[in-house]
């Protein structure tokens, strides 16, 4: 926002103004004047003029869930294979640990065992250690020893001189499925593991905001005239402007919530925040609450090989789903730190279209401010504005050197790849409670003006009216392991 002089040619500061706007706020701000050849001025909208930045990417592409509760679930299945820590191992009654020496676990045939947590692996089983080269072969079934499990195991190219290094089987270290392998005729098998889901919870957060207009600010000419920057319409009067301004601070709270809301729920679903009337005041969690701590990494110069790094380790938790396609979406600093790596290092990664996606149905076309790159594997990101990071007002902790907020460094890589027909990023929102408009009319209503009849139904007495801006709704991460945030720590 603008609260010092642009140049030597700006004759007064802006001012402020909020809630009711009468004629006296009006003459007050230097907008009122005797009538006389008006000039044309466009509002400084900052970039909030075509809406919502993340309604484009999530209601804007038709990838909006309507529900009829304010509290939403979601189950996420995790990969189905892991690697099981090792608690103990002991080779010819020795434990081994890492004072451990002349101990070759496995040589010449000869077993050893390991203590695990689950029963993981069946008899027959191929299992490999931190360093895969490394194989065992499991022998039997394993037995309880308190609530842990011991296996039996023994090298599985059975050659003399064949062993596992002690330091593979040290506490902490871990083992993992290769396959299995049985002889003729055999009666034994492998086993097949199975985890079941984990629940997530969030909420819808209720928003509101209203203005109001007295019944002469209605009428008012101002002494300039206010261009739309979008409709490129221009008006001389309070209230329609009044009308374009509610619209794009509406437009940018809505992102700064889907952003940065955090979940006020305690476990048990209750709320310790009250409204005025004493019911529980709900917020969701915003995306930067939803992304796994893992997936935050912090950087002070953007380097190709943390970039290239943080991508492919997303990429790895979104195994079997056939696309790799994030989203970026970062302030002016951080898409420049981005676009520098890419054009000055990354030849891995190709300039594709300006366009964020083409197609029909949920994958519709929106243009503007969209530049895709195409890198290895398959992975694609497409870079978006996400103007609210750039704001000084809002974001007060500066870079030493650029003195550019560092929330415009923020750079949040979403997971928008389809699956089963759904997006992992989805807008919640409750039925018909998405964008809730009205207003209150006095001795005017917006659209009819001044009431001309006793006939004329108002709904109060006021020489005005007011108008009032409502949502519910909702961000929703499908699996949070996948997207990620880097940020800028150089303070």
């Amino acid at each position: 926002m603008i609260d010092n002089l642009l140049n030597n040619l700006q004759i007064y500061k802006t001012k402020w103004t909020s809630d009711l706007n009468d004629e006296a706020e009006l003459s007050r701000l230097l907008l009122t004047a005797p009538h006389k050849m008006p000039g044309i001025i466009s509002t400084i909208f900052g970039r909030f003029d075509q809406g919502s930045v993340l309604d484009y990417i999530t209601g804007g592409m038709g990838r909006t869930t309507v529900i009829e509760n304010s509290i939403f679930e979601w189950d996420v299945m995790i990969e189905y294979d892991k690697a099981i820590v090792i608690k103990r191992a002991v080779y010819n009654g020795t434990e081994i640990t890492a004072n451990t020496l002349g101990v070759y676990p496995g040589l010449a045939g000869s077993t050893f065992q390991i203590w695990v947590a689950e029963k993981w692996f069946g008899p027959g089983a191929i299992v490999q250690f931190d360093d895969n080269k490394f194989q065992a072969r499991v022998i039997g079934e394993p037995y309880m020893d308190g609530n842990d499990y011991v296996y039996t195991l023994t090298c599985v190219d059975g050659k003399d001189d064949s062993f596992i290094m002690p330091s593979l089987l040290l506490p902490g270290s871990k083992v993992s499925r290769l396959a299995s392998a049985y002889e003729e005729w055999s009666d034994e098998a492998d086993i097949f593991n199975a985890q079941t889901p984990f629940k997530l919870r969030n909420q819808l957060t209720t928003t509101r905001a209203s203005y109001d207009i007295s019944g002469d600010a209605f009428s008012t000419v101002m002494v300039i005239s206010m261009r739309d920057p979008k409709t490129k319409k221009e008006t001389k009067y309070w209230s329609v402007y009044q009308e374009w301004t509610a619209w794009r601070q509406w437009y940018e709270r809505i992102d700064r919530l889907m952003v940065y809301m955090k979940y006020n729920a305690n476990p048990d679903g209750t709320v310790n925040i009250k409204g005025t009337n004493g019911r529980p005041v709900r917020i969701g969690a915003g995306l930067f609450e939803q992304i796994a701590p893992s997936n935050r990494r912090a950087y002070t110069t953007l380097t190709l090989e943390l970039l290239d790094s943080f991508l492919s380790d997303l990429s790895y938790n979104i195994k079997g789903f056939g696309e790799r396609n994030f989203i970026g979406l970062s302030g002016e600093m951080g898409l420049r730190e981005f676009d520098r790596v890419l054009r000055e290092k990354a030849s891995g990664y190709t300039l594709v279209d300006s366009k964020f996606i083409s197609g029909s149905g949920q994958e519709l076309t929106l243009g503007g401010q969209f530049t895709t790159y195409k890198g290895l594997n398959g992975i694609t990101i497409t870079l978006k504005h996400l103007p609210i990071l750039d704001d000084v007002v809002h974001n007060r902790k500066y870079h030493p050197i650029s003195g550019k907020p560092l929330e415009s460094y923020r750079i949040l890589i979403i997971d928008a790849s389809m699956r089963d027909g759904e997006s992992n990023l989805r807008k919640i929102v409750r039925k018909d409670r998405e964008l809730v408009v009205w207003h209150t009319a006095g001795s005017v209503a917006p659209g009819s003006g001044h009431a001309k009849s006793i006939s004329t139904l108002r709904s109060n007495a006021k020489d005005g009216y007011s108008v009032h801006f409502l949502s519910e709704f909702g961000v929703m991460l499908a699996d949070p392991t996948t997207s990620g945030e880097l940020y800028c720590d150089a303070e």
